[in-house]
């Protein structure tokens, strides 16, 4: 072994305290603080991350600012989503500009461009709340989701029979024959 350029197993390999990515791809980045800008992370893990117009798989950190990026699944302590595209949105606070697929956060603030399919939120606060299904204890601000209170219970009772249909078929055609 080389005594002046000793190497570390990588177990006890330390922690890049920053790491700054541009026009780069990564499979895996671990940092204390994540700068990443045009470029693409498959998992990202950090406690503080920024990511400008890039993409990433999953992120898992403690705050994440994003700005005009695309986004699979974010866990964050607080997360500030900017003109970004997201799948999955978990945070205790949430503040929202942009299209989120399912949003669960304790605290969430929408602003004007923000909308989500389905949200989930202790406190919601927005100009105007568009969603599909919105789950909230409190919402502040005027609510517009794709379907109102008849159409769910409508849709509801459509599926169940519907599943009723598949089932009973089923039992009917492939059902044990009894002798």
């Amino acid at each position: 072994m080389d005594t002046e350029n000793p190497q570390l197993p990588q177990a006890e390999a330390p922690v890049p305290q920053v790491v700054n990515l541009t026009g780069s791809q990564a499979e895996r980045v671990e940092a204390d603080m994540a700068r990443i800008q045009r470029s693409y992370v498959g998992s990202l893990e950090a406690q503080e991350v920024e990511l400008y117009q890039s993409a990433s798989g999953q992120i898992s950190a403690d705050y994440v600012s994003t700005h005009n990026a695309l986004i699979g699944d974010v866990h964050s302590g607080a997360a500030t989503v900017n003109g970004s595209a997201v799948g999955l949105l978990q945070a205790q606070d949430a503040a929202l500009n942009g299209p989120a697929a399912i949003v669960n956060a304790q605290n969430a603030v929408l602003s004007d461009g923000a909308s989500a399919g389905v949200m989930v939120a202790s406190s919601v606060k927005a100009d105007k709340v568009r969603t599909v299904l919105l789950l909230a204890s409190e919402v502040e601000g005027p609510v517009e989701t794709v379907l109102d209170t008849r159409q769910v219970v409508l849709a509801s009772l459509l599926a169940g029979a519907a599943a009723g249909v598949v089932l009973l078929l089923g039992q009917l055609l492939f059902g044990r024959r009894r002798s």
